[in-house]
């Protein structure tokens, strides 16, 4: 693929730019396999259509929608069973909505028994999902497929040693992609576009220039400190001396309520920049502190001015009583402001005047009744009477009393570079600065290069796909960096990089289908990478290819346990357990703060960590799997752990914590996250709990709801029904019955915790305050006709269903690791795989070594 100069003295693939990446995209995709996904069409339980669905038809349809009488056009009576066809497939699914919706048959026709319903409408479900999982299907084999963005993002990491910042990785820069059956790995759900083929060539020319510098660097690390006794006499920022919540003093400054900040500038030539280029910086802040009245540690926060909420708390600590330094290593860019230093649990120093705090707490208890009137004449009073929080009288208090924080200077140091020329750089110019910069030197440098990116040896004429385009550049005069930035870019936009392309090894003579072909060590190399890391192979994967020994079950074990303890195991943990327990729900609804007060943004954070740290502990201590349901243990931080009520857990870091007989945590469901995933901010949710319940631990998901049928309705003004009560008033339709039945048992068993995941024993949310609430009802059945009184009991009965866990879990397990949908023909290899995790103690290992050793994932 050639180049030519622009004039900017970047270049540009020969033709109209992205048109021709397009069409050199066609003439390298031309000889790659790319297999009809359908497959044929499979009859659907056609024992139950004779049985049960033909003579319900027959009963309540067929005498308005037959022969001479076909209401709303549709005829049953011709209706076939066959999703297979567009038309039928339609006409199936608007009859299961209109049962569901309660609407056919019309009330004036005896009603069809509840069991009847569930039978024609689950029978028809099953046809549709059986019909779409066809044509997304590949008849079991593992189509060409190309990375998706993380793939992509941690590709270029390990690739070029590149090192991102916030909102400029690929992950951040490129469009979402798609999923099937909840995961962006499966092939067909990663199309390409002539759009996203424009990203990857501006992705690409961007990721060039980063990799190959020119000159030392624009910009060189300094270091800038403010030393807080120099507040006063800065006049730019002399007035915080003047707030009664600061006192400066000959060595540093003490805050009992705001916060102070630095003022400083790095110089560059005849410049200054506070922030001069993004990058990386390193903050550092020197503080100690006294404890208040109530003994608690004083706390403190480092904040930076930002456009992004998110970026603005850069250190949040209790601090010690002995001065000490606290630093964080951050980045940060020209849109950053001052930073600034806060004492987070001074808040008390502004509650010195006594009638101002009354008519604080009486304005927000008018809030929390919804008497705004009542709130906004109590603000007005306390903004006309001078008696806001922000007014204190200082003089009336014993500032004894206070928590005081002692800050002594301020200092940013950057931007910080590992190494310049960084390690892209390098890796590219291994020959160092001093090398010949000729043709020779070009081969080698996109030899090296090209095996790596597409990941198996490369034939010379691939190399020279490529180097002739960069020699032709430099010949036309093109500085050498630049030209190798040129014919890199070209690399990073081929299809042979971005398609993870499995080569085959020699046909199976006795395979069941002909078709199927096992791949070579290298495409085993790929995939395990991509399975295990999310990301390309590293250097042991590769020799092993090379020696054409990772084939070996031997070795392949050994392998998987390898990648399963390095650090990169984080592209599983972020890939396959964050859409398998569907982590990403959790902050779909920010809770209210008026209503949920214990609620900040760093819990959130917390809550979205506990089941992703949760998973990676169960994988890499080789735990059972049936944790996922119930366990003696969770995964805590100190925010989660306040909220728990749980004592002795310091910081904001992850460990595993034993939790108590008494607890109610322990498993994916007692997690907080699952239960504001399965909230809306202000009340729970019970349909959709049971919903997530049933598709996370069971790869069983409800059948779909009825056109514009949304969830239970709040309570109207004057009412105050609990989740429950609505549920069952919106059961009464048999139609609602029959569906709700198999979810909201599931859902309605997790009702002791609250929006937030706070454990509760009486309502709360939606205008429930109390203890004259109503006692939370978390009793239920299951579909299998087994009660529960308590959440308990709940567990237990799960607990029992551990084979119908484990089988779901490898049919997510089984799809994320090879691309392509679980289908019919997989049935047995799934039930080996459950076999499998059986022996072991349910183990994650112990799946992960069966799917790698079965034929599916060494075939294609």
């Amino acid at each position: 693929m050639s180049t030519k100069i622009r004039n900017d003295g970047r270049s540009q693939l020969r033709g109209h730019g992205s048109l021709a990446l397009i069409l050199a995209w066609i003439s390298l995709l031309s000889p790659m396999h790319a297999a009809d996904p359908g497959g044929k069409p499979v009859a659907h339980d056609a024992s139950t259509y004779t049985n049960s669905v033909v003579p319900f038809l027959r009963q309540h349809c067929i005498a308005c929608h037959g022969e001479g009488e076909a209401n709303a056009s549709l005829r049953l009576d011709q209706l076939q069973p066959d999703f297979s066809v567009p038309e039928s497939a339609a006409r199936w699914a608007e009859v299961m909505d209109q049962i569901n919706l309660g609407q056919m048959p019309p009330p004036e026709e005896p009603p069809p028994e509840l069991e009847q319903l569930g039978e024609v409408a689950d029978w028809i479900a099953a046809g549709v999902r059986s019909e779409e999982r066809r044509r997304v299907g590949s008849g079991g084999r593992s189509l060409l497929r190309r990375m998706n963005r993380t793939e992509y993002a941690n590709t270029i990491r390990d690739l070029l040693s590149i090192r991102f910042l916030p909102g400029e990785s690929p992950q951040d820069l490129l469009p979402p992609d798609g999923t099937v059956d909840g995961f962006d790995k499966v092939s067909t759900g990663l199309m390409v576009d002539p759009s996203l083929l424009e990203n990857y060539f501006e992705l690409a020319t961007r990721l060039a220039e980063q990799a190959v510098v020119d000159g030392p660097p624009e910009f060189p690390t300094q270091t800038i400190r403010f030393e807080l006794e120099d507040t006063a006499a800065n006049r730019a920022i002399d007035y915080l001396c003047a707030n009664p919540g600061i006192e400066c003093r000959e060595h540093d400054i003490l805050l009992m309520d705001h916060s102070t900040r630095s003022f400083g500038e790095m110089k560059y030539g005849d410049t200054k920049k506070e922030i001069p280029v993004a990058g990386f910086y390193r903050i550092r802040v020197r503080v100690w502190g006294t404890r208040g009245a109530d003994g608690k540690p004083v706390r403190m926060q480092v904040r930076q001015q930002h456009p992004q909420q998110d970026r603005q708390l850069l250190i949040e600590s209790d601090v010690t009583d002995e001065p000490q330094v606290y630093e964080l290593l951050t980045a940060r860019d020209p849109k950053c402001g001052e930073y600034s230093v806060s004492i987070v649990n001074g808040s008390a120093f502004q509650q010195s005047s006594p009638v101002g705090a009354k008519l604080f707490q009486a304005q927000r208890e008018a809030a929390e009744r919804d008497d705004f009137e009542a709130a906004l004449r109590l603000q007005s009073r306390q903004q006309l009477e001078a008696l806001t929080r922000a007014k204190p009288t200082p003089e009336s208090a014993d500032t004894s009393q206070f928590p005081k924080l002692y800050v002594d200077w301020i200092e940013c140091e950057g931007p910080l570079y590992e190494q310049w020329p960084p390690k892209s750089h390098q890796a590219l110019l291994f020959r160092g600065e001093g090398a010949v910069l000729n043709a020779e030197y070009v081969d080698a440098i996109f030899e090296r290069l090209m095996r790596r990116a597409f990941r198996r040896p490369v034939s010379p004429e691939e190399v020279e796909s490529i180097t002739e385009g960069v020699k032709a550049e430099i010949a036309d005069g093109e500085p050498f960096n630049q030209a190798v930035r040129n014919g890199l870019a070209t690399v990073l936009c081929s299809p042979k990089f971005l398609y993870l392309i499995e080569s085959e090894a020699s046909s199976l003579p006795n395979s069941e289908r002909d078709s199927l072909q096992a791949i070579s060590d290298w495409g085993l190399a790929t995939r395990l990478s991509y399975f295990l890391w999310s990301s390309m192979p590293d250097d042991e994967l590769f020799d092993l290819a090379r020696a054409g020994r990772l084939r070996d079950s031997g070795e392949l074990v050994r392998q998987v346990d390898r990648m399963l303890a390095d650090p990169k195991v984080d592209g599983l943990v972020e890939g396959f357990g964050r859409q398998w327990l569907k982590t990403d729900a959790i902050l779909a609804f920010a809770p209210s703060e008026r209503v949920y007060r214990d609620y900040t943004p760093k819990l959130g954070e917390a809550m979205v960590a506990e089941p992703l740290a949760f998973f990676k502990e169960v994988l890499q201590r080789d735990e059972s799997a049936i944790a996922f349901i119930d366990s003696d243990w969770t995964m805590l931080n100190q925010p989660l752990a306040e909220l728990y009520g749980i004592a002795g857990v310091e910081g904001d870091h992850f460990r595993r914590v034993q939790l108590s007989s008494e607890s109610p945590r322990g498993g994916l469901l007692g997690m907080a996250g699952v239960a504001m995933a399965g909230s809306d901010g202000i009340r729970t949710k019970p349909v959709s709990r049971g919903a997530y319940v049933r598709n996370v631990l069971f790869n069983d998901p409800p059948n779909p709801p009825p056109p514009n049928v949304g969830e239970v309705e709040p309570n109207i003004r004057g009412e105050k029904l609990t989740v429950r009560e609505r549920l069952i008033q919106h059961q009464q339709l048999a139609s609602c019955a029959a569906c709700h039945r198999r979810i909201d048992c599931y859902g309605l068993a997790l009702e002791n915790f609250n929006v937030i995941g706070q454990w509760r024993t009486v309502q709360d949310g939606e205008g429930f305050r109390g203890s004259n609430s109503p006692t939370i009802d978390a009793s239920g059945v299951l579909p299998n006709g087994e009660a529960f009184e308590t959440w308990a009991e709940f567990k237990q009965l799960l607990l029992k269903q551990e084979e119908r866990f484990a089988q779901g879990l490898a049919e997510k397990m089984f799809t994320y690791a090879t691309g392509r949908s679980v289908e019919v023909s997989d049935r047995s290899r799934i039930d080996a795989l459950v076999s499998h995790m059986a022996d072991h103690h349910y183990t994650l290992r112990s799946l992960i070594h069966a799917i790698v050793s079965s034929d599916p994932f060494l075939q294609k």
